[in-house]
């Protein structure tokens, strides 16, 4: 009896100060911090207070039609069938940008079939712009150093071409700043923006103003320099304007829809804030704002036009600054003066006089932003 009691006492001493070191344990411990939930992310557009402001910018007296797409005039889509079809290569090359697994030996392995596109590639290439130090002799070792997006640059010029839709030295430097820049918002925005879909869109979005200029008689006073209002301008010269002729051209070589689409609907962030064209055209809504933004600082880098064409809404909703000169990073600077640089060594390759517009010669004298 005396022994189980013994115990019982052991047993409870040995509780209480197994108690006594855990509560310890606590007190000694600093407070835990009380658990905070992430705050939910959400795309900004504009403060409430400068809604107004940003809006400004699209209240505009004339805007253009945004079915027209689907009622061009008789006499414009005559011109667009006589067109001749653009090469398949252009598509299937745009596909493949977009496709995570590409590699150089695929891509050679197309472009080789075709062997006068081969020797145009080789020759720009082999160029004075480029300034490799070793002459290249295949395809395969031209994608290794210049990467993806300046070789399909190069295929689409010579497509183009080979139809018989020229383009004059002014657009076609724009042609490819405006693909550059594009590329380039395409990896920074991170909205999921295919990068062959932005590269195709930067180099095709204003070709149509070649088949007008080589096909439509344009007005006495010639047009605007005003993105805006030579769309206006055209409208009621031609019953169409470039982008939706751009539309018309891009459906009639088989391109798909929201290639289509984008290219007719180009200026359409000149017109409408983000949140108009998200609800109408969701599906298209990042291609166009990223290309509108490129369209707009290409332009503004040669000094062709100045001012807010588009609204901030925009620029922060493929998470950039809304300032044309936070587009225009050194980097993209630097790319876009070595294009300007390939127009003029072209133009002496072929035996040329060189055209110096007054593009050309804003670009060659916009001092360096660097």
């Amino acid at each position: 009896m005396v022994m189980s009691a013994f115990i019982l006492v052991v047993v409870v001493l040995a509780v209480g100060v197994l108690v006594w070191i855990v509560a310890d344990t606590k007190r000694s411990q600093p407070p835990a911090k009380p658990t905070r939930k992430a705050p939910a992310r959400y795309v900004s557009v504009s403060p409430q207070e400068d809604i107004g402001s940003f809006l400004e910018v699209y209240n505009q007296e004339w805007k253009p039609d945004r079915d027209a797409l689907s009622h061009a005039p008789e006499s414009v889509l005559e011109l667009v069938e006589k067109i001749e079809q653009i090469s398949p290569l252009i598509t299937e090359l745009s596909s493949k940008l977009n496709d995570p697994d590409i590699n150089p030996r695929e891509i050679s392995k197309i472009i080789v079939q075709d062997q006068g596109l081969t020797s145009f590639i080789l020759r720009r290439v082999n160029s004075p712009y480029y300034g490799l130090l070793q002459k290249v002799d295949n395809i395969f070792n031209a994608i290794v150093i210049l990467g993806y997006n300046e070789i399909y640059r190069i295929v689409m010029e010579e497509r183009t071409r080979k139809i018989g839709i020229r383009q004059d030295k002014a657009d076609w430097v724009h042609a490819n700043v405006t693909s550059t820049i594009a590329a380039y918002l395409t990896g920074v925005s991170r909205i999921g923006v295919p990068g062959g879909t932005m590269v195709t869109l930067g180099m095709l979005h204003d070709i149509a103003l070649t088949v007008m200029a080589a096909s439509l008689p344009a007005p006495p006073g010639g047009f605007s320099k005003d993105p805006r209002e030579r769309l206006r301008q055209e409208t009621e010269h031609y019953g169409i304007d470039h982008a939706t002729l751009g539309g018309l051209l891009a459906k009639h070589w088989g391109m798909p829809q929201r290639l289509v689409a984008c290219i007719a609907a180009h200026h359409w962030p000149m017109f409408w804030p983000v949140r108009e064209l998200a609800k109408a055209h969701g599906d298209i809504v990042k291609e166009l704002s990223i290309l509108a933004i490129s369209d707009v600082a290409a332009r503004a880098f040669t000094q062709e036009i100045s001012g807010p064409y588009i609204g901030d809404d925009y620029y922060r909703f493929v998470n950039r600054p809304p300032r044309v000169e936070d587009i225009l990073t050194p980097e993209i600077t630097r790319d876009i003066k070595r294009i300007y640089r390939v127009m003029l060594d072209d133009t002496l390759e072929h035996g040329e006089e060189p055209e110096t517009s007054q593009t050309t010669r804003s670009a060659e004298s916009t001092p360096a932003k660097d």
